[in-house]
């Protein structure tokens, strides 16, 4: 009161200001301190996230019981992932090889694409199924195959078909290699999918697991829920035998490691055809481009329709009564959409 009375307009102006001042240091009460702040609306994590945490070494180690000799070789998402990853890891005994290039695998794959594939394929676009939009604008076998041939690091990933279980299953085939896919698109009792080289797999003696000779070649993959592989090494190798993986790693597969006959069996010696194989495999036509089969070769059998999932082609499912979970083909989409490949 007494500054009131005595003190001019600006002394007062002054004192308002310095209190001010003061306040924004002065103590705040406990509930003031502990109250939250106005929480924002929850937002779901960006597809991308998800994809991108779910392909982690260590998200993929978890799925395949926090092994700690499994890591991840990161494969670029161009559209050709898959047979990066497959020339990646065949290269890795004999170092790489003219026939492992993507550009190779793919002719091989159009070179096994049949009419009933084609057809096929158009049924599964004209239901709008999930991975089939490559197929605007092919109206012909031969169209389709050309298609197959075009290659995403040169064209980008959307003008290319991606690899889906029949291109896998062609691959597999051609090289005598196990194929094991952890596939994040599908619940995790259905994620393990496997694609044997035909033949390769024969009941157990007890019905409970595919045994196969532990000196079969496999190729690890990690699918991640927009569809991009990566290659997964075990005990830094990328092309590992069955022998190598553990019993419990073999189950979630709904395989095991068959003791070697005296005789033998189909996967000894399964290393990759040499290039000669190879170009007798395509026929004479390898040379200047042409998709055409060998005569007298049996094209790899169409994959059945799933159009009801809208996932796209695959091989046979098989059923694991080991661990409980069905173990299933190779259940990709075949064509180019959104995110990588």
């Amino acid at each position: 009161r007494a500054l009131a009375l005595t003190a001019s307009p600006p002394t007062l102006r002054r004192a308002a200001h310095l209190a001010g001042r003061l306040a924004l240091f002065a103590p705040r009460s406990l509930s003031a301190l502990s109250m939250p702040r106005k929480a924002a609306g929850a937002q779901p994590a960006r597809e991308g996230t998800l994809d991108m945490l779910s392909a982690r070494s260590s998200a993929v180690r978890a799925r395949l019981g926090n092994d700690s000799n499994v890591s991840v070789d990161y494969i670029e998402a161009c559209g050709d992932c898959f047979y990066l990853a497959i020339e990646s890891a065949l290269s890795e005994i004999c170092g790489w090889q003219p026939y492992y290039a993507v550009a190779m695998q793919r002719q091989l794959v159009a070179s096994q694409i049949t009419d009933e594939t084609y057809q096929l394929y158009q049924l599964l676009h004209a239901q709008r199924a999930e991975g089939f939009a490559f197929m605007q604008g092919v109206d012909s076998l031969e169209a389709l195959r050309r298609r197959v041939l075009v290659r995403g690091k040169q064209h980008r990933p959307h003008k290319c078909v991606w690899a889906d279980g029949f291109a896998m299953e062609v691959i597999a085939n051609h090289f005598g290699v196990l194929l094991l896919v952890i596939d994040e698109r599908v619940q995790e009792s259905q994620m393990f999918t496997r694609i044997a080289p035909r033949g390769a797999c024969a009941p157990s003696s007890s019905g409970e697991a595919s045994e196969l000779d532990p000196s079969q070649s496999l190729v690890l993959l990690h699918s991640s829920s927009r569809e991009h592989m990566n290659l997964i090494m075990y005990n830094g190798k990328k092309l590992p035998q069955l022998g190598d993986l553990p019993a419990k790693l073999q189950r979630l597969w709904g395989i095991s490691a068959a003791r070697r006959s005296a005789g033998g069996s189909h996967t000894d010696g399964c290393a990759p055809l040499a290039h000669q194989d190879f170009q007798r495999f395509l026929g004479d036509g390898v040379a200047c481009g042409a998709i055409r089969p060998r005569p007298g070769m049996a094209p790899a059998a169409p994959p059945p329709q799933r159009a009801a999932e809208n996932s796209g082609a695959n091989g046979n499912a098989e059923g694991d009564s080991s661990s409980g979970r069905p173990v299933r083909e190779a259940r990709r989409g075949g064509g180019s959409g959104s995110g990588g490949g």
